[in-house]
């Protein structure tokens, strides 16, 4: 269990107009990424510092619809309370409530509504890669004459940088996104030095009018899970006494499994090999990770997926872990990492600028193509290849 801190958006004018769009599609989400979570704690700051100048957009399948107040302060109270646990929070919204965002004309919703929103005293904040800006000509409709001061929180350029780990059209629907909001003046926020660097230099090379840039990184507020009683495959797996390392992520390809898994056709080969827990649902482009795991007889005994896993589960099963592997190409931030040091475990991560950027001391930093190397470390923190737990 953990939420995100971070440093207040410095914003002049006197109103807010934030994009829930993607808080409103992860409504039924028990849990929420690293994204997610940055996302509504700005949403959360924003109202709590605005108040009834804080307004809510929505871009979906009904268009873009400027959301009644009490509406979208109840997705921020519902994940608030989902996610992060607060059980001081009531929800001040009834279900019947929430359906109107399905069900209210379209008129009402955009129209109607944006009148005195929309203007020079109010700034629009997006910190989703989501929202008004995916819509094609979306923020021309919200903000036709360009009135409203535009903030971006920037989570990273992976898509453009590393576009070979994505899904084939991911690097065109980004490129989409941020032309249609920094065809304007524009104040960008990276989620850290390494992300910043990066949005400066495209700003640069693509003419972006940069009114204003800043770097405000997120903290993690650790405290313990709500204990709750472990799903059963999670307490069969630490029934068994073995050491084993977890890996934390969605399983895509920047995210580099296939690494880990080669390292642990070797380790399997040994006597008493440590055990790979892999924490994560299934990405995309992932057919030689998927292939091994399916196939590859000689890791069947030490190689471990789950997925919907508890808060409960997740940190009971890092802190029992031996360390933390993080051997990703590329990162925007990586919570992971700071899960990990927020429990005490140990991290070996890739040696790549943002995770010199968070890590803790101590932290083990190797080449994402080192297997060798990745291997070594492994076996030496397990305690050797015949060490039992």
């Amino acid at each position: 269990m953990y939420r995100l801190s971070m440093r207040p958006l410095s914003i002049e004018t006197p109103r807010v107009l934030f994009d829930i769009s993607r808080l409103v599609r992860s409504y039924g989400k028990p849990f929420g990424t690293g994204v997610d979570r940055i996302d509504l704690a700005i949403g959360l700051d924003l109202l709590q510092r605005f108040g009834i100048n804080c307004h809510f957009v929505h871009a979906g399948i009904h268009g873009i619809c400027i959301l009644p107040q009490d509406l979208g302060q109840n997705v921020l109270e519902h994940l608030q309370q989902a996610w992060n646990d607060d059980a001081e929070l009531k929800i001040k919204t009834s279900p019947s409530k929430r359906l109107r965002l399905w069900t209210e004309p379209f008129i009402r919703r955009f129209l109607a509504a944006s009148g005195q929103i929309v203007s020079e005293q109010t700034t629009y904040v997006v910190a989703s890669h989501s929202g008004v800006g995916k819509v094609k000509g979306g923020m021309r409709r919200l903000d036709p004459g360009c009135k409203m001061q535009r903030l971006i929180y920037i989570h990273d350029l992976i898509p453009l940088d590393y576009p070979e780990y994505q899904r084939p059209e991911t690097k065109r629907q980004f490129l989409g996104f941020l032309d249609e909001l920094t065809d304007a003046p524009v104040i960008a926020v990276g989620n850290s030095w390494d992300t910043h660097q990066r949005v400066v230099s495209f700003a640069s090379d693509n003419g972006w009018q940069l009114k204003a840039t800043d770097v405000i990184v997120p903290t993690l507020d650790f405290k313990p899970a709500r204990e709750t009683p472990l799903a059963p495959p999670v307490k069969a797996f630490l029934q068994d006494k073995r050491p084993f390392f977890v890996v934390l992520g969605t399983i895509e390809p920047r995210k580099n499994h296939l690494l880990l898994l080669q390292v642990w056709r070797e380790l399997a080969q040994q006597a008493n090999p440590p055990r790979l827990c892999i924490i994560g649902k299934q990405g995309w482009e992932n057919e030689n990770v998927l292939d091994m795991l399916e196939r590859c007889e000689v890791i069947k005994d030490s190689v471990f997926v789950f997925s919907g896993l508890s808060d409960f589960d997740v940190q009971t099963m890092l802190q029992e872990a031996k360390a933390l592997l993080f051997p990703s190409f590329a990162e925007g931030l990586g919570i992971p990492l700071l899960e990990a040091a927020a429990l005490g475990v140990p991290s070996m991560v890739s040696d790549i600028s943002v995770f010199r950027e968070i890590a803790p001391p101590g932290t083990i930093f190797l080449n994402p193509l080192d297997g060798i190397g990745w291997l070594a470390e492994i076996t030496a923190r397990a305690g050797g290849p015949t060490d039992g737990r």
